[in-house]
């Protein structure tokens, strides 16, 4: 057996072998390349260590794909015969690798919420399951989960950057901005290869409009980016957002042609990223070329697939927007799929809005609007952040535009600013927007309501 840095014990190892386990969990916690070499080196040199398993596991399942789910099969195989040696939270690990196996999140999510209870510093969990929390749209929760054990968490433990990372986030998420951005720059200090509190700051400045802050913020680590993994394509997105609410459209194009989605890609989040980047400039009048086709190439033989929902209505664009319409009906067919689990709830909500999207893109602005009004404030349960959720609030909005509905534009828009603004600590910023709707009228090409769209606040 060997024990961790916070105290957790390991079987199938020894002390080497854990401090070989904690640097790839480090390694993976800051998104860094080829993690799953790691995790293999440490299983060549300790093959019967049951948490490096669970690691691997745990990474396969990270790709978002039910396709790659399989893989687990062959890791839980692996495990079963040392599963008399396991611990108790080993055991739970594996049962939540299980569910993950079956496509049950939900259940994985119960069972690293009662290791949690009784291991609070298991940082595998808590990241595991805060992940997962964001793509169901479980924003207390995700809240919850980090305040419960972070009396049990301080600068003397180690990894607390990581801890305090993400709880920047999930505090982001419930518009605790200020506390966010204090626990996301103390982890950059701790550690400024934490690329996920480098994120945190960045939805806290894109969330109170602080675009200057932003670009500042990214730029300033544009030669430490590459050494990442794919997730950073989602901080340059994020700059990507700071620039189009500037009007540097041509540094927008820039960014999405050499660093968001530079090439065909299936990863989920390259085709959130690559997709909701493009409708936003289409929303603005501004031509896009022929780079759906690019994120068609990418999505063609993955669309269906996705386990988190909130990809396959990025999916539903892009199948449009590249002119395959008749994939919708393919895509909508493979969320039927009886065979794969999906969850009652998030799927009928991802079936009508993908069905919005689809009459939105075919000239049918009454019938999308009609079927996105009223589940605009359940599509959080589909997942996403507040600024990547705004992409199906924009179709609503633009929605009722071509309709020529100006009150029901204005309603929306007001509903959007007070999402993205403290209105009670910040009231003049929230008048003053106020205004500028109540003065929108439509036409002129909208220039007025393009700039509303461009930036919040």
């Amino acid at each position: 057996m060997g024990t961790d840095s916070r105290g957790l014990i390991y079987t199938g190892t020894d002390d080497a072998g854990v401090k070989m386990f904690e640097a790839a969990l480090e390694w993976i916690f800051d998104y860094r390349p080829n993690a799953m070499e790691k995790i293999d080196s440490i299983l060549e040199a300790n093959p019967e260590f049951v948490m490096a398993h669970v690691l691997k596991g745990y990474s396969i399942a990270s790709e978002g794909r039910y396709s790659s789910l399989a893989g687990i099969s062959y890791v839980l195989n692996s495990i079963r015969s040392l599963a008399k040696q396991t611990n108790s939270r080993e055991q739970q690990h594996i049962t939540a690798l299980e569910a993950y196996q079956r496509g049950d999140i939900k259940t994985a999510l119960d069972i690293w919420a009662g290791i949690l209870n009784q291991w609070p510093l298991d940082l595998l969990a808590f990241r595991q399951s805060t992940g997962n929390l964001f793509w169901f749209g479980e924003r207390q929760r995700l809240v919850d989960t980090a305040a419960k054990i972070a009396p049990h968490w301080g600068e003397d433990i180690s990894g607390y950057g990581y801890f305090i990372g993400a709880f920047s986030f999930a505090l982001e998420e419930v518009g605790e901005y200020q506390l966010a951005e204090d626990y996301a720059r103390r982890a950059v200090e701790l550690n400024p290869a934490d690329v996920w509190a480098v994120h945190s700051l960045a939805h806290v400045l894109e969330m109170n409009a602080r675009t200057d802050e932003g670009i500042d913020w990214i730029e300033s680590r544009r030669e430490q980016l590459p050494t990442h993994n794919a997730f950073v394509g989602h901080l340059w997105w994020h700059l990507a957002l700071f620039h189009l609410e500037q009007g540097n459209i041509d540094e927008v194009f820039s960014l999405l042609d050499h660093h968001i989605y530079p090439e065909p890609s299936n990863f989920y989040l390259s085709v959130q990223n690559g997709a909701s980047l493009l409708k936003r400039l289409e929303f603005l009048g501004i031509e896009v070329g022929e780079r759906w086709q690019r994120l068609y190439e990418g999505v063609r033989d993955a669309y269906g697939d996705y386990i988190y929902l909130f990809t396959e209505l990025h999916s539903a664009m892009v199948l449009h927007r590249a002119g395959e319409k008749e994939a919708i009906s393919s895509l909508k067919g493979k969320l039927g799929n009886p065979n794969v689990l999906r969850y009652p709830i998030e799927n009928e909500l991802s079936q009508k809005l993908i069905t919005g999207i689809e009459a939105f893109e075919n000239g049918n602005f009454a019938q999308a609007a009609n079927l996105i009004t009223p589940i605009r404030y359940d599509m959080a349960k589909l997942g996403g952040s507040h600024a990547q959720q705004d992409i199906l609030h924009q179709y609503l909005i633009n929605a009722e535009v071509e309709q020529g509905h100006l009150e029901t534009t204005k309603g929306f828009l007001k509903e959007r600013v007070s999402r993205r603004t403290q209105w009670d600590s910040a009231a003049e910023v929230y008048l003053r927007k106020h205004a500028e709707i109540e003065s929108l009228a439509l036409g002129d090409e909208n220039q007025a309501l393009n700039q509303l769209l461009r930036r919040v606040l």
